[in-house]
């Protein structure tokens, strides 16, 4: 088993040389035996052993049970231990969400906090099994290719040594090593939870089909694993052809495969942190060459005008006024301002100039705002004043952004309008310049 994890580790980069490595360890035979194979790795990697331990307070005694367990455990062993107590029960009906979500977020909380440098890791004690039956769990609630690959190897800091074992090879070397644990009575349920039910029931039924079906579903996973990160790369690149101001071009999504396509538009999804389905994906897909919207949930909607598709926030919180200030960096929007001034030897280029906004034309009490009825704007060279909603139309700037763009103003007059450009209240003629850079 040693050499299963020693390979895995080694695969996927888990761990460098010199890492400060916390096993988060329940108790449990997997974070036990977890522990222990740390330890061995140790000297190979010099690497720095500690753990943690989270006690949720949810099952009375036998969770004081763990605790001391675990503290005598590394006690033995000399491992640095670091233990949180948190009341889960009372987390979850204050926040109004399950126990298992309210310790999970305990837990992995706790988990970033001890991280106190770019070289420490999480490792967790999730095992092929673990894998098989959330992969399970993921196929009866609607799925994707990534969903079936089911737990990755590595995420961020947090690394998984045993994904790649069984839990009856953690159960025998355990036996082997007379390695001791404690064991939780929940997971004995088959009642309790849908995991617990995919644990004690649709595994042994898969397995009296065939013994080997873990086995086989680390190699299936291997290859899901391989063609998830081959369509990511493939959809990343869709994206990067198809962005344009604003948004994304439906046209050239639409001529894409399929599949790729489905990917394209799920990294959208993600990227705003939208809880989208399957459902929700199949839905923008089938509106790309079309115009309307699609509520990918969590706030967060997909809209289809004049050939841009654009992902966009509902109810942004409001941005309130703010001074401008040379040197300044803020952000609004989810996107970051940056107030550069450029001396007068630095603008050199025509385009630079037109993009600059003369110095003497900002005076104290500048602000920086979002528009406001009644704006006007003069274009740069245009030689015309507008009203500023009937430019931004005409420069088909979408509805829901309109709001979101900033404009600096001086005693009433617009300076500078995002998505346009200097007016011509604020065009750079000599002396210093300004230039704000939005990311």
């Amino acid at each position: 088993m040693n050499n299963k994890v020693l390979a895995a580790v080694k695969k996927h980069g888990m761990i460098n040389k010199g890492d400060r490595v916390i096993v988060a360890l329940s108790g449990g035979a997997d974070s036990a035996v977890l522990l222990d194979v740390m330890l061995k790795l140790r000297d190979e990697f010099e690497l720095t052993v500690c753990a943690a331990h989270v006690n949720h307070n949810l099952r009375g005694d036998e969770s004081q049970r763990d605790e001391a367990f675990v503290r005598e455990l590394c006690q033995n062993k000399g491992v640095e231990l670091f233990v949180k107590n948190a009341d889960v029960m009372s987390l979850a009906e204050a926040n109004k969400e399950s126990m298992e979500l309210a310790g999970r977020k305990v837990r992995y909380d706790f988990f970033e906090e001890l991280c106190t440098d770019s070289n420490t890791k999480i490792a967790t004690a999730h095992t092929a099994s673990d894998a098989l039956e959330t992969a399970l769990f993921n196929i009866a609630r609607g799925t994707s290719i990534s969903g079936l690959s089911s737990i990755p190897h590595v995420r961020g800091r947090f690394i998984r040594p045993l994904l790649d074992v069984t839990r009856a090879e953690i159960e025998k070397y355990a036996d082997k090593n007379s390695i001791a644990f404690v064991n939780d009575s929940t997971n004995s349920d088959p009642t309790l939870c849908s995991r617990n039910n995919i644990r004690h029931n649709v595994v042994p039924a898969l397995k009296e089909i065939n013994e080997a079906a873990e086995d086989n579903y680390i190699k299936l996973r291997q290859q899901l694993i391989e063609i998830d990160a081959f369509m990511q790369k493939e959809a990343e690149g869709l994206l990067e052809a198809a962005k344009c101001d604003y948004g994304y071009k439906c046209s050239v999504l639409a001529d894409s495969h399929k599949a790729v396509r489905s990917y394209a538009l799920k990294i959208l999804a993600d990227n705003a942190d939208a809880k989208a389905e399957s459902k929700h994906i199949e839905l923008l897909d089938n509106l790309l060459l079309s115009e309307g919207a699609v509520n990918l949930q969590s706030g967060v909607t997909a809209v289809i005008r004049q050939g841009i598709l654009r992902i966009v926030r509902e109810n942004p919180s409001g941005f309130q006024r703010k001074l401008f200030k040379s040197g300044d960096e803020f952000t609004a929007f989810g996107k970051r301002y940056s107030i550069e001034e450029l001396h007068r030897d630095e603008i050199i280029y025509k385009k630079l100039a037109t993009l600059c906004i003369g110095c003497d034309k900002i005076s104290h009490g500048a602000v920086f705002r979002t528009r406001e009825s009644g704006d006007r704007f003069s274009p740069l060279g245009r030689g015309i004043t507008k009203d500023l909603r009937k430019l931004q139309n005409e420069l088909k700037i979408p509805d829901e952004l309109r709001d979101k763009l900033l404009l600096l103003e001086c005693k009433g007059e617009i300076l500078w309008a995002e998505g346009i450009g200097v007016s011509e209240k604020g065009r750079y003629i000599e002396g210093n310049g300004i230039i704000i850079d939005i990311e």
